[in-house]
């Protein structure tokens, strides 16, 4: 038998006989939510309570008694206040599983929930409804029926074989399954055990123990995942900065070239791509063709060349600073990779996602990221990326999305950007409690805010930032108009490939 939590059909009637000893005849009292797939029922026997799980995920689908109620959430789901509505107070009268597959039909004699008595010794009119438990697989789920098997009430999973769930609807029997291959297995904890409680004992505690393994290995594959696709990132990240050191290293010939040019006055033809020019820094001054950008003037082709060389000389130390802190971070991914292959213990894995968070290591886990979150839900208004420091940098995705990005995420200290004369998206840089503002996030940040701009195409853009607590949305304005208290600083940033590149690395995505 594999270690899986999913119960086979011969255990699934080793726990009804049991059940049928115990709960047959009682009271079911309270109907408890750990989520609306699993569910705890507390029923009263003649002299004892029992709490019943019944859980239908797809991967953990079982029913077994189990020894108290779980915490309940703050809004329990339509479903579980639909069944609290039905059978809180009422009689379990029968308990049986079908022979076809793991359908487990709970019969219950029921108040009328919607009956008022119209005085005072009228009893209370009662009616059969079934609950019927399907513990099938990829599809496992729960149904409420009346007396003439119609459906009251559904469960929030899909129905196996694509059936009508909907409420009034005839409850019909799933598809047989085509493979019985497994259906007789029964795991050594449930052989030879009488049916007084042992079973559901002994199962359950099995099952604890499986899932905090499975837990333990989800765990332990995940932390590897992550440290190693921030380790691949940091790879990328560090290729990108030597390059960056490289082109600096070519600084001077931008300085030769405007010089050079200088030299070419009267010489070049509006709208030309390059122009020829003695080469004074060689011996017998040969010729040498210099590009040119066609749409501008001879002048602003010199300023470029100056431009990049003064640029590029002074982002030398930054740019060195950068390649060692990226280095430093990766060798301490490397050493926690090799830490998180040495261990095994849930608990210790714990810890050590506790402590790579906080060393920063790994970015927190949030809403996209916890146990449990759907894979359709709705993306953020905002794409998000990290800059140099590893700060988050968050770009609102369009207008309206704009809007929810600076009234609603950025905080009073974030950095708010955003490129002048162009439409495009907002652009936060999230600043924590007594952070200094590093240069290259900034450019980071620019870099993005023009990247998504109507101006991701010109050679400078100038990108207009502050703190978003100066970012104000006028009532009745636009979607992504906003107005700045005291009119902001100007930055103005050319979109550099490899500064793109390197960013779009880092992006994270909210669909997985």
């Amino acid at each position: 038998m594999t270690d899986t939590i999913n119960l086979s059909q011969r255990e699934t009637e080793l726990v009804v006989e049991e059940l049928d000893e115990l709960l047959v005849p009682s009271r079911l009292q309270r109907v408890f939510e750990d989520s609306p797939s699993r569910l705890v029922f507390q029923l009263r026997a003649p002299g004892t309570t029992y709490h019943l799980l019944v859980a239908t995920e797809a991967k953990d689908t079982r029913i077994h008694l189990v020894d108290g109620k779980p915490d309940q959430p703050p809004h329990p789901s339509p479903f579980t206040m639909q069944l609290r509505k039905w059978l809180q107070g009422a009689w379990l009268e029968e308990l049986q599983i079908s022979e076809q597959d793991r359908i487990v039909f709970m019969t219950f004699q029921a108040i009328e929930p919607d009956w008022e008595p119209e005085d005072r010794d009228e009893s209370a009119p009662r009616q059969t409804v079934i609950l019927v438990v399907e513990l099938l697989g990829r599809h496992p789920n729960v149904l409420l029926l009346d007396e003439a098997e119609r459906i009251i009430t559904t469960g929030p999973g899909k129905l196996l074989g694509g059936r009508d769930g909907a409420a009034g609807s005839s409850y019909q029997a799933p598809p047989p399954p085509p493979d019985w291959a497994e259906t007789d297995q029964v795991r050594e904890v449930l052989r030879d055990v009488p049916p007084d409680g042992s079973r559901s004992e002994q199962l359950a505690d099995y099952l604890a123990r499986s899932l905090h393994q499975r837990r333990q290995q989800q765990l332990h594959r995940s932390l590897q995942r992550r440290l190693n696709n921030r380790l691949d990132r940091l790879e990328r990240r560090i290729d990108h900065i030597r390059d960056d050191l490289e082109r600096i290293d070519d600084a001077d010939e931008f300085r030769r070239r405007g010089e050079l040019l200088q030299s070419a006055y009267g010489e070049v033809d509006p709208g030309a791509e390059s122009v020829t020019v003695p080469d004074f820094y060689r011996d017998g001054m040969p010729e040498t063709e210099i590009p040119l950008d066609p749409s501008k003037s001879l002048q602003e082709n010199i300023d470029d060349y100056f431009h990049e060389y003064r640029r590029l000389t002074a982002a030398r130390d930054k740019v060195e600073e950068r390649l060692l802190d990226t280095m430093e971070l990766r060798d301490k991914i490397r050493r926690a990779v090799e830490t998180v292959e040495q261990t095994e213990e849930f608990d210790q894995l714990s810890q050590l996602k506790s402590q790579f968070e906080q060393k920063r290591l790994l970015p927190r886990d949030d809403a996209r990221g916890r146990k449990g979150a759907k894979r359709d839900r709705p993306l953020p208004p905002y794409r998000e990326f990290e800059a140099t420091s590893g700060s988050k940098i968050l770009v609102g995705r369009n207008a309206s999305a704009n809007d929810e990005l600076t009234t609603s995420v950025a905080r009073g200290r974030d950095i708010w950007l955003h490129a002048r004369n162009f439409p495009g998206s907002h652009v936060v840089l999230r600043m924590r409690k007594d952070d200094e503002l590093h240069s290259e996030d900034l450019v980071d940040a620019a870099t993005l805010a023009a990247q998504f701009s109507g101006g991701r195409e010109d050679t400078v853009v100038e990108v207009t930032y502050t703190e978003a607590k100066h970012v104000r949305k006028p009532k009745g304005s636009p979607p992504g108009s906003v107005t700045i208290g005291g009119g902001g600083s100007t930055i103005a940033v050319r979109v550099e490939q490899d500064r793109l590149d390197r960013l779009f690395d880092t992006e994270v995505d909210f669909r997985r």
